[in-house]
């Protein structure tokens, strides 16, 4: 590339214009990569010594977005920008307005200056409506970094169209790295909506064309699989999760930070941790959640990752943490208040596991007061186990006010007016339904039970969560031998010696409790 430079006539528009071609894949394909910023930085140089300011702008565009994720970088980048401005006067070029006010919109988005960020993106909308741009490049860029403040912003489902057709350019163009951006913006956005099965079949698409595949660069494969990992996560897939996110880690990890996803690696040691943590693996999902502190206070991650991004990590940790320390005989929520309350702050604006929040509102031993705290957020991941707070609310009130079998009642009627969609996991209703199987047990319904739960006795392996499994397995048990099934006792030990052996201890004495239970009702009855 550097001898190709080198030997353009400063002459020639088509040879430049060439030159510039192949610097756009080059450098959209390598971000970060300081052997790209050093041929840009020959080509501006040589460029430099003709008259062509429109070849000029635009290697002063790509130059940019090889560093402007970079926070050190801003006076370098607020130089090169008023360069383009320069470069602009005098001159008629709608493409060089587009990028100069999507760079704008950029520096000042990232500085934390939403108005004047917003001023910018609207005179970019107002380029890209107005002007004639013929730039198929500059338009898809362009147009890329108006969706995704659409988004950010507004929520606006207009911008997964935008994207798509973002996706289509980029992938016909081998723009893949933009692909592979793209992509993961709109698994944001499908996942938002609930549309996690799009999100799959678009990462499908581009895992399936394994000659394409292996010739992206290593990072751009390692986020094709995060984006998989995260996708079914999501769908409480955790098996296929994990697979694709240790696919993700093995990739990322050696190459931490030298490319621009050191934000999405350090996520994945958070959501890999979380899918190991829930299967089981507590020992694996530690060594995880240990290892994403630690870069935390690397200075490489304090002077670049921005600070929503951190307590996107830490919050979702804490929710790992949590989850793992609630599983124990000898935990106590009064050892954990701190982490409680962390974890409630951070609630109302960051996303949050589904299973590791479930278990949270049950076992935080929260009162009323920060029930009520966490039922008022308006948050997506609030939103989906309000009813485990109504739940809680009611489960919480006294024998004595309302009558034990009442309360159990109205529990039963708040879990089975839950909202259900079509984008209501398995999992959810597997778990909602052990819980109201719970409350069946006090109030001695146990045929209903049985009834209840025989849905999920010929598949408990779609149950991934292994606690909740081991549970579901004891409580089939406990009503197959209340409606007659003298191996039920037997059976439910078996379910106790899995709980030992993966140190859910806590789990284990509430099964003996439900046994011992069977066992004063058996002898009442002699």
């Amino acid at each position: 590339m550097d001898k190709k430079i080198e030997f353009v006539n400063t002459d020639s528009q088509e040879a430049l214009e060439t030159v510039l071609k192949d610097l756009r894949i080059l450098s959209c394909n390598k971000k970060a990569n300081s052997q790209v910023i050093r041929v840009l930085d020959r080509a501006i140089s040589k460029v430099k010594e003709t008259n062509s300011k429109k070849i000029l702008f635009n290697l002063y565009s790509l130059k940019i977005t090889q560093i402007h994720h970079l926070k050190s970088k801003i006076q370098e980048i607020t130089q090169i920008i008023d360069e383009m401005w320069l470069l602009l006067e005098g001159l008629d070029y709608a493409e060089g307005y587009a990028l100069y006010y999507s760079h704008l919109w950029y520096i000042e988005k990232i500085q934390g200056n939403k108005k004047k960020a917003k001023i910018y993106i609207d005179k970019l909308a107002e380029n890209l409506n107005e002007s004639n741009i013929k730039d198929e490049f500059v338009y898809y860029t362009c147009k890329y970094t108006y969706a995704i403040e659409k988004w950010f912003e507004e929520h606006d489902s207009e911008s997964a169209a935008i994207l798509e057709g973002c996706a289509e350019y980029f992938f016909k163009e081998g723009f893949y790295r933009s692909l592979a951006q793209t992509f993961a913006f709109l698994s944001v956005i499908y996942t938002r909506k609930h549309k996690n099965k799009k999100a799959l079949k678009l990462g499908n698409e581009i895992l399936a064309n394994r000659t394409l595949f292996e010739k992206l660069p290593p990072d751009i494969r390692g986020i094709v699989y995060y984006f998989m990992g995260l996708g079914h996560m999501l769908e409480a897939n955790l098996v296929i999760a994990e697979s694709y996110f240790n696919e993700a880690y093995f990739i990322l990890k050696p190459i931490f930070s030298d490319n621009i996803y050191f934000s999405n690696s350090i996520i994945l040691h958070s959501y890999l941790a979380t899918v190991k943590g829930l299967q089981g693996k507590t020992d694996q999902a530690n060594v995880l959640a240990n290892e994403a502190y630690i870069l935390l206070q690397t200075d490489y991650i304090k002077t670049n990752l921005d600070k929503v991004t951190e307590k996107q990590i830490i919050h979702t940790l804490n929710l790992v943490k949590f989850y793992n320390i609630s599983r124990l005989g000898n935990y106590n929520p009064q050892d954990h208040q701190k982490l409680i309350e962390e974890i409630i702050d951070n609630c109302k604006n960051l996303y949050s596991d589904f299973m590791t929040l479930s278990e949270f509102i049950l076992s935080a031993n929260l009162d009323s007061v920060k029930l009520q705290q966490l039922l008022a957020m308006d948050n997506f991941s609030i939103n989906r186990v309000k009813h485990l707070l109504e739940f809680m609310l009611e489960n919480q009130k006294i024998d004595t006010e309302i009558g034990k079998e009442q309360k159990a009642l109205n529990c039963i009627a708040i879990l089975e007016k839950r909202i259900i969609t079509t984008k209501t996991t398995f999992m959810e209703n597997a778990y909602t339904d052990l819980l109201i199987a719970q409350q069946m047990f006090t109030l001695k319904r146990y045929a209903e039970i049985s009834s209840l739960l025989k849905q999920y006795e010929s598949r408990p392996h779609r149950i991934e969560v292994l606690e909740v499994r081991i549970f579901m397995e004891a409580f089939i048990q406990v009503g197959a031998y209340k409606n007659g099934d003298p191996l039920g006792p037997a059976l439910q030990y078996m379910a106790i010696k899995k709980c030992r052996l993966h140190g859910f201890s806590r789990l284990e004495n509430k099964l003996l409790h439900y046994l011992q239970l069977q066992h004063k009702e058996r002898t009442r009855t002699i």
